[in-house]
């Protein structure tokens, strides 16, 4: 007994390519969500002595706040803040030179990305 495809419809799994989740929640906010809950307790209820009720809303307030952010895609906004790879990297035609480097060094980046700007002219 064979399955004719033009007569009988594919049974398909509905969860194929959906995110994994608890419900209405992504799985790749429970992490985060749970560190939120601890680091509030800690700070407010451990250090302030606030008391849980207080907790328990500012960690909603939180974890509102990060889902709101963050969305069903943490990544697209946590990875705005990570630091480019190499060493020697340019943000809008300008060469990034960090204030940590010692005067000299920043002396020479400085004039050299300044004459290659002079003879690109």
């Amino acid at each position: 007994m064979s399955i004719d495809p033009d007569k009988e419809p594919v049974k398909v799994n509905k969860i194929l390519g959906k995110q994994a989740g608890l419900g209405p929640v992504p799985a790749n906010q429970i992490l985060p969500w749970f560190a939120i809950i601890i680091i509030s307790y800690f700070i407010f209820d451990g250090l302030l002595g606030w008391g849980i009720p207080k907790v328990a809303v500012i960690s909603f307030w939180l974890i509102l706040s990060w889902w709101f952010v963050t969305g069903k895609d943490p990544d697209k906004y946590v990875n705005r803040f990570r630091k480019p790879r190499g060493r020697n990297w340019v943000t809008g035609g300008v060469i990034y030179i960090s204030p940590l480097l010692p005067l000299s060094v920043r002396r020479k980046l400085f004039r050299s990305h300044n004459l290659e700007d002079i003879r690109s002219k």
